[in-house]
């Protein structure tokens, strides 16, 4: 009974690590977003070099942590679809299964 246990905890703790990295993904790209548009405002606005040269330097920041946020994602995924597939037959019919399958999907569709 305890193996069963630590299996459905690890298969939970799989599934938040996989909801956790991808969201991180989704906030580092909304910022990155935000960034370039107060960029874009800040050059329509006339605003200082340092400034812009200040927001420039925050956009790189961003951009440069995203790759390691969207491999990190990407393994989490992986990760979480190996323990998935050699739990099924077991806990195919539990609660942390389909919210585990329910994350998948979504993670998919968002990623479309």
């Amino acid at each position: 009974m305890a193996e069963r246990d630590n299996r459905i905890k690890a298969l939970a703790r799989a599934t938040g690590i996989a909801k956790r990295t991808a969201r991180d993904v989704e906030s580092y790209e909304s910022e990155l977003t935000d960034l370039t548009a107060k960029l874009n405002k800040m050059i329509a606005d006339g605003k200082d070099e340092y400034t812009i040269k200040h927001q420039r330097s925050a956009i790189a920041e961003t951009e440069a942590v995203i790759p390691d946020c969207q491999r990190r994602k990407e393994k989490a995924i992986r990760d979480l679809e190996v323990m998935m597939a050699e739990l099924k037959a077991e806990f195919e019919a539990t609660a942390e299964y389909t919210t585990a399958t329910d994350l998948l999907s979504q993670i998919a569709a968002k990623d479309k």
